[in-house]
């Protein structure tokens, strides 16, 4: 991948491997277009592994007037969960309480459940159903009853967004892109006023490249601007940056039945999400002028989280201390003349060219990342001469949810939870995943006692995910540091001597992949001990 870099010219490269970069590489792949995707981290490394994890049409913003982008989202989640990725994308039921007092109001949750159901052709066993304030309560007993006037119950979407964001990325590999990590931009070289090929750093062995290609796009998520000043050092700012903040609890010290929507005394949508021996909790919506490389949850995230919790649920005292691990994103919102509140700006995604041919996107949602991409391709067909085809990505699954027919014996070999477990992560590509642990005894076993995650996928994450570090698999490739925390910080030192194996480093390189790992854990990660 890194020797095409320097020796092809491509019509485009994409800088900036998260959510929106990976689809625009995949889809632009997909329509034959010679493409490059660069990212200077991982795969997934910043936002793209640090949402909600929800796959969702956003309820919270029919009130605010957004029915195209809703309705844009709805018929997306409905696309990745029954078509493109239902290995990925799985059905979630949500139950919402009703406060008196509260924002939104029992009447326009209503209103706007009804109309979401439509937008998403939702089936009956699936479509919003109004309860009563006893019934709120039998469902989930540790709901506060006073000040409660009712709930709802409704189904929405969740999802890996790190593993959809590196399917999107192997697919486009898969159809002939060049597809880089660890590969960070320095400058961009012009052919008079247009930009026609970006100096790229391969960060693994310091050599510079320079990447020749038609068209530049700009997906660098927070950093987009930094790119459009290398490119034009007097234009303004085009982007928001707005922190989200997510917290892991463990579910014996949070114990719901149900995952739940609260609502604070400002109209603000807080979720509640069990997932397995954990509860995740999110989000907030502040904004954000620190460092980048730096986004962690502080202690008023924290405060304004576990109170949101406390106040809707009784018998549930929660602490700083009760927090295991919290993840923290950042935004790419519209940058607007006003001065709204982060809420309440537009999540739809901002597309903007340059004089010199830099387009750049950023924002939007993750479920909506396909259609952001098409939008994108289009583009940049449009401006290099291009019939603009129908985007195959409308109806082509991604990678693991595409079908296999060769026999399988070595998944047969495997314990039937090793086999479910693999299957939720990879889907068919499960199979390549047991085929690597047919090769030695030891790489099915879990990485310790107690861990869903086997040995194998260790490997397998090197030889066809492009993993490089032990971050790169603990955090992105099996999201081990949100969905088992202290696995995840218990693993590392096995997952660096597998990786040492793999990848010949030497005892000192291994040492500090486990350092950094530990590092990297308590603080952007704060998992705790």
């Amino acid at each position: 991948m890194v020797t095409r870099l320097s020796a092809d010219t491509f019509d485009v490269v994409i800088i900036g491997g998260g959510i929106n970069g990976a689809a625009i590489a995949r889809d632009a792949a997909m329509r034959s277009l010679r493409v490059a995707l660069v990212d200077k981290g991982d795969f997934a490394g910043a936002t793209s592994s640090r949402s909600s994890k929800l796959i969702h049409g956003g309820l919270r913003y029919l009130p605010q007037g957004h029915l195209k982008m809703v309705h844009n989202a709805l018929r997306e989640r409905e696309r990745l969960r029954h078509l493109t990725a239902p290995h990925l994308v799985r059905p979630i039921q949500f139950l919402m309480p009703f406060f008196r007092g509260r924002r939104p109001g029992r009447l326009a949750i209503v209103a706007g459940l009804t109309l979401y159901d439509v937008m998403a052709l939702t089936p009956k066993p699936e479509r919003h159903h109004l309860l009563s304030a006893s019934r709120v309560q039998e469902i989930e007993p540790r709901l506060r009853v006073n000040e409660m006037t009712g709930g709802v119950t409704y189904h929405d979407g969740t999802g890996d967004d790190a593993r959809i964001t590196l399917e999107n990325v192997l697919d486009a590999a898969y159809h002939g892109a060049a597809v880089v990590n660890y590969a960070a931009v320095e400058d961009f070289e012009r052919s008079g006023s247009s930009l026609n090929a970006v100096a790229v750093r391969d960060l693994e062995n310091g050599t510079l490249v320079n990447v020749r290609a038609r068209r530049i796009v700009n997906a660098a998520g927070p950093w987009a601007d930094d790119l459009r000043r290398m490119d034009d050092a007097g234009c303004a700012a085009g982007i928001r940056l707005t922190k989200g903040v997510h917290l892991v609890i463990e579910f014996e010290r949070l114990p719901v039945r149900n995952a739940l929507v609260l609502t604070d005394h400002h109209g603000r949508i807080v979720f509640v999400m069990p997932y397995g021996r954990y509860v995740l909790v999110g989000t907030t919506d502040t904004d954000f002028n620190g460092d980048r490389y730096m986004v962690t949850a502080d202690r008023d995230d924290l405060e304004y989280l576990l109170a949101v919790v406390g106040d809707a649920l009784h018998e549930v005292a929660l602490t700083a201390g009760d927090v295991v691990a919290s993840f923290a994103g950042l935004r790419a919102l519209p940058r607007l003349a006003t001065n709204a509140r982060p809420s309440s700006v537009p999540r739809e995604e901002v597309i903007l060219e340059s004089p010199s041919g830099l387009i750049t996107v950023a924002g939007g949602k993750l479920t909506t990342h396909r259609r952001i991409a098409q939008q994108v391709v289009d583009l940049i067909c449009k401006r290099l001469s291009l019939p603009i085809q129908k985007s195959p990505t409308l109806t082509v699954p991604l990678p693991g949810a595409r079908a296999i027919v060769e026999d399988d014996p070595a998944s047969t070999k495997l314990p039937s939870e090793t086999r479910r477990l693999l299957n939720e992560r990879y889907g068919t590509r499960a199979t390549l995943v047991a085929a690597v642990a047919a090769q030695d005894a030891d790489l099915i076993n879990p990485l310790i006692d107690g861990c869903s995650t086997i040995r194998a996928e260790v490997i397998f994450a090197i030889r066809y995910e492009m993993a490089r570090s032990v971050g790169d698999f603990l955090v992105r490739r099996t999201s081990m540091t949100w969905k088992a925390p202290l696995d995840a910080l218990a693993s590392a030192p096995i997952v660096a001597r597998l990786m040492a194996r793999e990848l010949r480093w030497g005892p000192a390189h291994e040492m500090s992949e486990v350092n950094q790992f530990k590092k990297l854990s308590e603080s952007v990660h704060g998992i705790i001990r």
